[in-house]
């Protein structure tokens, strides 16, 4: 499955560095087992540490959508929640908006 991003303006370059960087910091934040994981999400649901291992990579794409996020597996509605307070963490301050639609 992927979920395809559309930005909307006024910054979109912004919005694309910031989604660039929120896959960085979700590829090297997971290194801890399914138990400590688990346990930091219940503590600080901010850090979603499961959603991170489900997503295999994400790129910049042209055409009807700017962004595309590749899943391992079939998310799940919870999972997909989380990857939306990602985007929404990493594009609070570039003034970037989004629309996000997830499918195969």
């Amino acid at each position: 499955m992927r979920s395809y991003i559309k930005l909307y303006g006024p910054s979109i370059d912004r919005g694309y560095d910031a989604l660039d960087e929120m896959l960085k910091d979700l590829s090297k934040r997971y290194q801890y087992g399914d138990t400590v994981s688990h346990i930091i999400s219940v503590v600080d649901p901010s850090l979603d540490l499961m959603t991170g291992k489900l997503i295999r990579k994400g790129r910049e794409t042209l055409g009807e959508y700017d962004y595309v996020i590749e899943w391992e597996q079939d998310p799940s509605f919870e999972q997909v929640r989380g990857l939306i307070r990602q985007i929404d963490e990493a594009l609070l301050y570039t003034g970037c908006r989004y629309t996000m639609v997830t499918r195969d």
